[in-house]
């Protein structure tokens, strides 16, 4: 038998206004080259100043996580040649990180080991259009987490899983918008096999890895190309590698190198942070509920199934908003049908989340009760719905202009049904033989007679009562 282990370093941006050692914003941006100075650009005799936002938001996260943080935490100058490093060196962090020997616990998902939490200036970015390479410096200097973690798993699948709770967990600190596909968010993978009871294998790393599939498709790949080499008697090569995904394999990049080949020192441009009481006061002030802690609480106090406790407890935002709906007044059982089903329809449909719609939750309350209380009905609170999510309006002034009240007349509406039996005598027929499927035609000419103002289970009751008196 042969055993596997992962370990994921994790790169996130961090959500600052300018960059962690210079004025420059914080952005991104298809403009290349637009937002650098002679800081970022490592111009001779320049001075890098911490960002004070960066190191508070990298802080929050090493917390999150349970690390130990370090009483006195040292910048060092990481030096290796690229072009999209214009300094030829990086500030990082290696002996003494922000955050030490963490522990997560996730659903579905063993208790995962953090080695460390360090902060350092994120890299340019190489383009390559046709026949034309370019270096955009636009991303260098921008705050980057890097979060180690122990070979603490053992299934591709696994490590998915975590990159995923992962994602979700700092989008919810609000350090991070996770965005992948514009690299605020990457993982290099480090994956090793061996015989079962032998321990580590040899690492091999596959780098810039930007999706949770392939994710778990690189590391799928390695496992079976190690695997096929260690039972053929072959060593595995410590290496680093790379996803091809048009190929659907890992190719090599570079010989692995070690801390050493870095020649780290100390960065003699920025002092030790020694974070003090006050500042981890804030630090433990601003954790919140991660999402997995509360996917299973809003099982066990809201009574969700677990679909539903996953969709409402994707975004933090969407999940305030349950909560608060709730707290509104309106029932458990409507506030998450509505939000899984209307509004997200609505707002897929309008390309907005939650908090670039028009719809809050007093508005949403609003509706529902209406809804709960009969004054409206479904049809109605739809419309109005879709209204207040694209627009600045009032539902109660949208439900006057639309005149979407439910009718209250009883005799209005028997009127109605009278005239609607009479002209439709076949119709009438057909579900007096038996045929209950015309029952909704009634209904849905009935709805479109009184203007949607008409109660359709109560339609439905006096219909169905009428024609079981006629002879």
């Amino acid at each position: 038998m042969i055993e596997s282990f992962i370990g994921l370093e994790i790169h996130i941006q961090l959500l600052t206004k300018t960059k962690v050692f210079c004025n420059c914003k914080n952005e991104f941006t298809h403009v290349p080259n637009s937002h650098v100075c002679p800081v970022c650009m490592g111009y001779p005799g320049v001075l890098p100043v911490l960002n004070e936002e960066a190191v508070r938001k990298a802080y929050i996260v090493c917390r999150a996580m349970n690390c130990h943080l370090n009483e006195k935490a040292v910048f060092d100058r990481k030096n290796y040649f690229y072009p999209d490093m214009p300094k030829n060196y990086q500030i990082s962090q290696f002996n003494s990180p922000f955050g030490v020997k963490g522990l997560i616990e996730m659903e579905g998902v063993p208790k995962v080991r953090i080695h460390d939490a360090h902060l350092e200036e994120d890299a340019g970015k190489l383009v390559h259009e046709g026949m034309t390479s370019y270096c955009d410096y636009n991303r260098a200097g921008t705050p980057l987490l890097e979060i180690v973690t122990e070979p603490d798993f053992k299934k591709p699948e696994e490590a998915e899983l975590f990159m995923q709770n992962f994602r979700k967990m700092v989008r919810y600190l609000g350090v991070c918008d996770g965005n992948m596909e514009e690299g605020s968010m990457r993982c290099d993978v480090n994956v090793s096999v061996n015989f079962e009871g032998k321990g580590l294998g040899r690492k091999v790393e596959v780098k810039n890895l930007n999706s949770f599939r392939h994710v778990k498709l690189a590391l799928q790949y390695e496992i079976q190309r190690q695997s096929r080499m260690i039972t053929a008697g072959e060593s595995v090569v410590q290496e680093t590698r790379l996803w091809n995904d048009e190929k659907k394999r890992t190719e090599g990049m570079r010989s692995k190198e070690n801390a050493n080949d870095y020649r780290y020192f100390p960065e003699p441009d920025l002092p030790p942070y020694c974070p003090t009481k006050e500042f981890l006061a804030q630090i433990d002030a601003a954790q919140v509920e991660l999402p997995w802690v509360r996917k299973r609480r809003f099982i066990d106090e809201y009574g969700l199934n677990e679909d539903g406790a996953e969709f409402l407890t994707e975004e933090k935002e969407k999940a305030d908003f349950f909560e608060n709906a709730v707290k509104g007044g309106i029932s458990i059982a409507n506030a998450s049908s509505w939000m899984r089903g209307e509004v997200a329809k609505d707002l897929n449909k309008a390309k907005k989340s939650l908090g670039e719609s028009f719809l809050t939750v007093e508005k949403f309350v609003t509706v529902i009760k209406l809804l709960e209380s009969e004054k409206i009905n479904a049809q109605a609170a739809k419309k109005v719905m879709d209204i207040i999510i694209n627009e600045d309006a009032d539902p109660m002034q949208v439900i006057e202009k639309n005149n979407l009240m439910q009718t209250a007349d009883s005799g209005e509406v028997e009127a109605m049904v009278d005239k609607l039996l009479a002209d439709n005598a076949k119709v009438v027929a057909q579900i007096k033989g038996g045929d209950q499927k015309p029952i909704g035609f009634l209904i849905g000419q009935l709805m479109k007679t009184s203007g949607g103002k008409a109660d359709p289970k109560k339609a439905r009751e006096l219909i169905l009562n009428k024609i079981s008196q006629l002879g």
